[in-house]
């Protein structure tokens, strides 16, 4: 008994002299921050808040103590607190938004927020502040992030991403996850998928990648909207916009307006928008009508975007959004194709770039891409013990690309790819709590999608069959955390994908528009398959922020455009066609570095892959395929920025090197040099950024494309020098941009950029690399210029 009395004495003693720390934490607009983590890390004692912010910390040891509170994408807050017997210290900590830290938050790259400098692949995330900043100068999407990514290839200055690669081999596009890419038949205008204006950050993971599947062997861009945050019933922003090329201003002028709004009305959310954009006539520096092929002249925009988000429960969430993107150019202009003549053996040429003449195709119809989203998701927090999360949503997506008047086809005509995807994705992320050093959370799920595609022409041809693919893919990603000093992510994904493709004929198609057509060919459909096991593994040391080294190798899988070959088809039955899928296989090395306000990351990679990314002119079938032959591709990156204490001063460079060569499938020691349409010149990018006051702020930025010649001239058959698609020599240039916003008051403010400042004559490298062909050669733009005003209620 007087052991019973001692013993229940001293417990309270010990409650009775206990003290700690409550409170809550919040954002700037005091929305309460659920999952934020509070630390005392000389004690190694922390908790984390509730639903509604809350948080208790009790039992602390007496002293004083800095407790630290950390949240993904908001500035981590320290203070000290001297605790004291029997007392117990009251706290909200409200924490600011991290727009610019050095280390972001990425949701793309495992399914799951995470830290950047956590992840072992490279990543680039380019922030809401970046993308402002460089919407002051344009809404091409496809400019800025050529400027913000490295190893991605330069912008075509057209409205088609052809040869925009990613490490030299193809990506995937996707809004919030949804895939806006067409890898049953890839048009290649996926980029250009959403206004700049809707988007909140975007992250582009690079390298092959097994996470979201088919279509990404070179990595994938996922555009992420932004989100109900209001704190208000309605807020909104108003962006209004004048554009025009300097270098001549005949009917130059364009405009646009944009429009959100944002509300809260206690468990319903909503965000609204909706923007409209009309180009004018572009020109290059010499005055002259830019090549309206793929062109972005007199282009009107049509882009909107809706979400309703409904909070059920404390822990439960859906949300349904929706978003168009229609972009429909309507150009006074008729092509005059390019000229080029290659004099020797030495390979000395003369190109002279296509441009535009006032006249009109009879019976073309506007070019351009019609994309529409739709997505219900569901959210469900701390189920099972409070382990898991889960996550599903149900996706449509139906995409229209009309291309431009060609004469190549027998009789002329435009041709368009449709395409209508359904999906499902169930997905969980699971927290295991081992009570030891190690930090386990795993992320699985199941991807089912049905993708229905087809290109015809508008007059009702058919040129791609109708082709359906019903896939499933299970995948399991985990990661671990030892000691707070390594990161190990390992990851399965299994593809089955079947597909069934119509009885069809081939169309009589010039690929070299010579008018030599090839043969209409019936060819009896059928179903086929494909299945996949894609692996990947990587180790990151994380215990000093001066130098975060990783490892890593992943597999990418993708069914090489496979509409290419079907409209290529010389066989009738389609079971005596070769079909095969491409697999990639990734091995890089990388490390960042932060040292108080800089970053520095550097990565060096090497990629093999049983097929090719790009196309070439097979002479036997007089037609365009995508390459049979194996690749390997190589190459490096490095980025260092520099933000000071109290940015007002941004410093950053870039420069991305990438190579490729490939071989026959008999012979691995004959080498030749991969094209252009894979392969980029190197590219280099710096800038500055400086806010003198407080209310202005300046950016001058340089986008600088190397030299890329390796090819070699070849007699045809008409003894004439000349070069192979895709194989030729690209002669680099470089081009300046400047920005300059000024803060007329709290909530407006007005931009002015100016986009090729020094009047550059250029010609983008797909112009170069795709001379041979001469109908996509064209001038880059003279210098031209935005002027916006941005208003916040």
């Amino acid at each position: 008994m007087k052991i019973i009395t001692l013993t229940t004495a001293l417990l309270l003693s010990f409650y009775a002299g206990s003290q700690g720390i409550k409170g809550k934490v919040t954002d700037e607009h005091n929305q309460p921050l659920f999952g934020a983590t509070v630390y005392i890390a000389e004690l190694q004692q922390g908790t984390t808040t509730d639903y509604d912010g809350n948080y208790e910390l009790s039992h602390v040891k007496e002293g004083t103590w800095k407790v630290t509170f950390r949240m993904l994408g908001y500035q981590t807050q320290t203070e000290s607190f001297s605790f004291i017997r029997n007392g117990t210290i009251s706290h909200t900590a409200i924490l600011k938004e991290d727009l610019n830290n050095l280390d972001e938050v990425v949701v793309s790259a495992s399914r799951r927020s995470e830290y950047l400098s956590e992840i072992p692949a490279s990543v680039t995330v380019v922030n809401e502040v970046k993308l402002q900043e460089l919407s002051n100068s344009t809404t091409n999407i496809s400019d800025i992030l050529e400027f913000t990514v490295p190893g991605l290839a330069v912008s075509t200055g057209t409205f088609s991403n052809w040869g925009q690669t990613l490490r030299g081999r193809s990506l995937l596009v996707m809004v919030d996850g949804i895939p806006q890419s067409t890898p049953l038949r890839n048009g290649q205008l996926g980029i250009k998928s959403i206004s700049p204006n809707d988007i909140s950050r975007v992250e582009v993971i690079k390298g092959a990648t097994s996470i979201f599947g088919n279509g990404g062997n070179g990595g994938f861009i996922n555009y992420i909207t932004k989100k109900p945050n209001a704190t208000k019933k309605i807020e909104g922003t108003t962006n209004v916009w004048g554009t025009s090329n300097l270098a001549k201003t005949n009917d130059a002028l364009g405009f646009g307006v944009y429009q959100s709004l944002n509300g809260n009305l206690d468990r319903f959310n909503y965000y609204i928008s909706g923007s409209y954009e009309k180009t004018g006539n572009k020109y290059d520096a010499d005055g002259v009508v830019i090549l309206p092929t793929y062109g972005l002249d007199n282009t009107h925009i049509y882009s909107t975007l809706a979400k309703l988000e409904y909070q059920i429960a404390d822990n439960q969430k859906i949300t349904l959004a929706g978003n168009l993107y229609k972009s429909a150019q309507d150009t006074p202009f008729i092509p005059v194709p390019a000229e080029f003549e290659v004099f020797n053996e030495e390979g000395d040429y003369s190109l002279t770039a296509g441009y535009g003449v006032e006249g009109s195709v009879e019976g073309q119809e506007p070019t351009g891409t019609t994309l529409i989203n739709g997505q219900l998701k569901y959210n469900l927090n701390q189920i099972f013990s409070g382990t898991t999360d889960f996550t599903t949503d149900l996706y449509y997506q139906n995409t229209e690309n009309i291309f431009f008047y060609s004469d190549k086809f027998e009789n002329g005509g435009q041709s368009v790819i449709n395409a209508e995807k359904y999906g499902l994705r169930p997905n969980f992320n699971t927290s295991i709590n081992t009570n030891s050093s190690v930090d386990v959370s795993l992320t699985y799920g199941v991807d089912l999608l049905k993708d229905r595609t087809n290109q015809g022409l508008l007059d009702g041809r058919l040129w791609v069959p109708n082709t359906e693919m019903l896939s499933w893919a299970p995948y399991l990603q985990s990661t671990l955390k030892f000691d707070n000093k390594w990161v190990v992510k390992a990851g399965l994904r299994y593809d089955d994908m079947n597909i069934d493709i119509a009885d069809y004929n081939t169309l009589p198609y010039s690929p070299l528009g010579d008018g030599n057509y090839n043969p209409s060919v019936a060819v009896e459909g059928g179903k086929i398959g494909f299945d996949n096991l894609a692996f990947n593994v990587g180790l990151r040391f994380v215990e000093h922020q001066e130098f975060i080294p990783y490892v890593s190798y992943s597999q990418g899988f993708s069914i090489a455009d496979l509409g290419s070959v079907l409209r290529s088809a010389t066989a009738d039955n389609i079971n005596d066609i070769q079909l095969e899928p491409a697999v990639t296989k990734n091995y890089e090395f990388g490390f960042l570095s932060k040292f108080n306000n800089f970053k520095l990351e550097a990565v060096g990679y090497y990629s093999t892959s049983n097929l090719g990314t790009g196309v070439v002119f097979d002479e036997n079938t007089n037609a365009f395929v995508p390459s049979k032959q194996p690749q390997n591709i190589y190459g490096g990156e490095v980025a260092i920025d520099y933000i000071s204490n109290s940015n007002a001063l941004q410093i950053g460079t870039s420069y991305s090197y990438v190579e490729g060569v490939t071989h026959s499938a008999a012979n691995k020691n004959t080498l030749t040099y991969l094209g252009g349409d894979v392969i980029a010149a190197p590219k280099w990018t710096a800038y500055v950024t400086w806010k003198p006051t407080e209310k202005i702020n300046t950016s001058l930025r340089m986008t600088n494309l190397g030299d890329r010649k390796r090819f070699d001239p070849y007699l045809n058959a008409n003894d004439d020098y000349t070069y192979r698609h895709t194989q030729f020599p690209v002669t680099g240039y470089t081009l300046l941009n400047f920005s300059i916003a000024y803060q007329l008051q709290s909530n407006m403010s007005v931009a002015l950029g100016v986009n090729n400042l020094l009047n550059a004559y250029y010609l983008p490298a797909r112009s170069q690399w795709a001379a041979p062909l001469r109908s996509f050669t064209g001038a880059g733009e003279g210098t031209n210029a935005k002027l916006s005003i941005h208003y916040n209620f």
